[in-house]
Parts: C-alpha cells; structure tokens; sequence
C-alpha cells in the first residue's frame, strides 16, 4: 500500500510539473542576441552552386521568448534561404526560445557566378521580431567570379588594410606586379601597395570598391594605370544595379604617397568615390617634406564625387585632357607645397543639392591633427591652368588662402573662369592672361544653348556647346604637344578651351 501511495504521489508531481507552462518574457527591452553580426559567404563560386552556414540565436534572459516573426527581407525572390527548427523556408512564426538557450539558424545561398547582371557583392537581411522590437542580421555573398581582396591587418587609426604582396595566387609577386584585366578586382578595406613595388593595370581593368574601401600607394611604391581610349581603367563602386551609376560616395579614396617614380593614370575613369584621389607626402610618422615625384593626369576623368574631386597637400601635379567635375565640396583642392600644370582640364560643378564651397581651393599651407592639437605645415605653392575651364553653378569657383611666410604664385592664363575676382589686376601672388571671365547665357531658346559653355551639364554632358564662350579661345603653344582632346578628336589651329574640341 505504502508503494501504490509512493508511486500515486509522485505520478501526481509529474502531472503538476508537465502542466506548468513556461513563462514568457513580453518586457521589450529583452532583446536577441547573435553570434554574429554578419554572415558572410566567403567561397569564390566558380561554377553554379550553393554553400550552407550557420549561425546562432541567444536568448540570455531567464525567461523563454517568442520571436513573433523570422524572414528574409526580400522574401522568395532572396538568393538564400533558411532552415529553422527543421523546416525550410524563407519566413517563420511564433519560434520558442527557452531562458538561457540558443537555437542553430541554417542558411543556404545559390547564385550564377557567370550572371554578369548579378552585383558583386550581395546583401540580404534576416529580420527579427520580438516583443514589438525588429533586430536584423546582414548576409553577404560574392556574386559574380572576380579577384576579392579581403584585410587581414586591423591597425587603430587606419582603415582595415590587405597588401597587393597578400595574393600570389591571383599574380606573380615581385617588385613589379601586373594587375589581369580578365576578371574584375573587388576590394573589402583598403588594398596596400607595398614599398618597392610597382603595380601595372592595364588597359580594360575593372576596379571596383566596397563602401569605405580604396586603394593606397604607400610611400616607396609607384602606381601605373595605362588604359586606353575606349578601353579605359575604371575605378567605381560595387553597386551596379539602377540608380547606382551616378551616386557620389559609394567608396573612399585612392591614396598616392611619395615614389621613386612618376605615378601614371592615362585614359582612366574614376567615379563616384568620396575622394577621387588624395597625393600627399606621408605624414604619419613625421613633418611631411614635399615629394619628389608626380602624379600625371592623362585624358581621365574624376567625377561624381562625395567630398573632393582631388586633394594634393605636399606632392605635385600634371593634368592634361582632365575632367573633374561634380562633387559635393571642392573639386580640386591644393594645399602645402608643390608644383602644379594644368593643361586642357575642365573643373566644372553641376552638382546636385547646395554647397558652400568654390570648385578650386589654393593654400599654401594645412594643418594636420597631432596629440597636442594642430600642426601648420606650410610651402612653396606654384599652380599654373593654362587653357583650361573652371566653371559651375556657385558666383566664386576660385577661392585662395594664404600665408606670407612662403611663396606662394599662381598663373591662369587663356582660361574661362567663373569668379568675383579681379582678374584685370595681376599682382606678384596672383597673375592673369587673356581670360574669358563669367560669360553669360546666350541668347537663344535653343535647350541646348542655354549654358554658356556646355551642352547640357546638369545631365553630364561637358561637351562645347555651339555658341560656348571657350571656343577657340586657346593658347596655341600647347597645340604642339597636346594634338588630340579627351575623346581622341584632333585639336585645330584654334584650340578650344578645357578637355573637349568642339
């Protein structure tokens, strides 16, 4: 009898206990956490396929949790998948997590490597609701073949950094290393030029950059870009889709410190960065000196910039056959010391949207951070524009800054230039020769006449209109050397101003 009672007693207990419901956080501050922020799918598909990872979901209170709602944010039309709690699907209802447990989410991706319509890089979201709060966790995929350049050198202060020496299976690595143009080349942080190296890209070369991404020349190395007309380098964004080709600020910079040589860009396009290209004199371990070598600007183009077209602090410029346009401060900006030609280049901003700052900025000195505050480096500054435009939609497009403790001279000579200057009074500093100065609109009703110089500009078209003020306007000594414009025509015995002969 005792035994029966025993038995009963605790048949009663389990009944009790297995009818105890469990009890559910709704406090919205209990929140999921991940094991990571972003799954990334790092295989470089080389044949149509898939590839299954996984990733876990914590719930740290005591408490059990509903997630109300788990799914991908495009739904059935995402290249991944998922598997939760051994069901596939792409969204997911009322899944129980107990207090303090976890639970494994699988995710299968599929894509076409050889579909060149697919983005380089693409990006889904899984999204969580719980307790009236939405958390989301990125996914990310290669989505078309190409050369990928991922950091492996995390330094505070510096973008995440790979070096170019960091890949001998894509390229021999050497003091010389040539770039193949037979696939493109996707960078995740910044790709590094190492010291003593050159890097040759040839022409036809796609370069394209994740967001906050670029490419840096560090000191010592030299950067040879050789495209050619109709074969042009580019370098742009990893977002081709529509309404991508023209958004400024879709990655960061290109980098160019001091070299043994001549850094080169001939028939190269560079477009939408937030700095097309920054030249200074390394600075991070000291007082920059202004470098020894150049940057040359050969029949290239800057455009759609967030920041600046160009900046060049202690380093040395030519330019011929150049377009800067478009960006959302200064276009050219040239401070510290240094040597600059201008030749044939147009500098015109159309951009979208207000800004306070004029196309072309000249200083002759900066300033750089230090741990004690700012430290003024100040040079020699030498700038000549011969032939050229400097044009846009703001009353000064040139503005000027200087100290009297160094040289500082500039020349602007056959030149159309938009400015409130007194380009007739030509000082020691400052001198100026037959300049076309602020020209009006002319006077048609003609759409494309209705800007002085271009032909329809708002819609990146810096091609000459028929009554624009630059034609024929040029110096002719340049015709010498400079005999083609930057789509290749032949320059007359009247050459026009800027990079386009009408």
């Amino acid at each position: 009898m005792k035994n029966f009672l025993s038995i009963l007693l605790m048949a009663s207990l389990f009944l009790v206990i297995s009818c105890k419901k469990n009890k559910f956080t709704e406090d919205p501050s209990d929140k999921l956490n991940f094991s990571t922020d972003t799954l990334k799918f790092d295989t470089v598909f080389t044949t149509l396929g898939s590839t299954t990872k996984r990733f876990l979901i914590y719930n740290q209170n005591p408490e059990s949790i509903i997630i109300s709602k788990i799914k991908l944010k495009t739904g059935s039309n995402s290249n991944f998948r998922m598997n939760v709690n051994g069901q596939p699907g792409v969204a997911f209802n009322d899944i129980e997590i107990r207090g303090n447990d976890s639970m494994f989410v699988f995710v299968e991706v599929t894509i076409d490597p050889t579909n060149q319509n697919n983005p380089f890089v693409i990006i889904e979201e899984v999204l969580f609701t719980t307790n009236g709060n939405v958390q989301s966790l990125a996914l990310t995929a290669w989505g078309q073949n190409a050369y990928y350049y991922k950091p492996n050198l995390y330094i505070n202060g510096l973008p995440p950094i790979s070096h170019i020496s960091d890949y001998p299976e894509y390229y021999p690595v050497g003091s010389t290393v040539n770039l193949p143009n037979d696939k493109p080349h996707v960078i995740f942080g910044f790709l590094m030029i190492d010291s003593a190296i050159t890097l040759n890209i040839p022409a036809g070369t796609q370069l394209h950059f994740y967001d906050q991404s670029g490419l840096w020349a560090y000191r010592g190395s030299v950067l040879n870009v050789q495209g050619e007309l109709g074969n042009e380098v580019v370098f742009q964004g990893t977002r081709l889709e529509a309404g991508f080709d023209d958004l400024p600020g879709q990655w960061d910079r290109i980098i160019l410190n001091e070299g043994p040589a001549d850094h080169m860009f001939n028939n190269v396009i560079i477009k939408n960065p937030f700095i097309g290209i920054q030249a200074e004199e390394f600075y991070l371990d000291g007082v920059p000196e202004l470098a020894s070598n150049k940057v040359k600007l050969y029949n290239t183009v800057i455009k759609n910039s967030g920041g600046l077209g160009m900046l060049v602090r202690n380093h040395n410029i030519q330019a011929e056959n150049v377009l800067i346009t478009n960006s959302g401060n200064v276009l050219v900006g040239l401070q510290g010391a240094g040597t600059h030609r201008f030749r044939h280049t147009t500098i015109a901003n159309y951009s979208s949207g207000s800004r306070s700052d004029a196309s072309l900025f000249l200083s002759n000195y900066f300033y750089l951070p230090t741990s004690g505050g700012q430290l003024e480096v100040a040079g020699g500054l030498d700038v000549e524009f011969v032939n050229c435009i400097i044009y846009g939609t703001s009353d000064e497009e040139i503005s000027t800054d200087s100290t009297t403790s160094t040289p500082f001279k500039y020349l602007f000579k056959n030149c159309v230039l938009k400015t409130t200057k007194d380009t007739l009074d030509s000082g020691l500093t400052g001198k100026f020769e037959n300049i076309v100065l602020n020209p009006s609109k002319p006077l048609s009703t003609q759409p494309d006449l209705n800007d002085p110089l271009f032909i329809d500009p708002y819609n990146y078209d810096f091609l000459l209109n028929d009554s624009s003020r630059a034609i024929d306007k040029g110096n002719l000594y340049l015709t010498d050397t400079l005999l083609n414009d930057l789509k290749g025509d032949p320059r007359d015995h009247l050459p026009d101003l800027g990079c386009y002969e009408k």
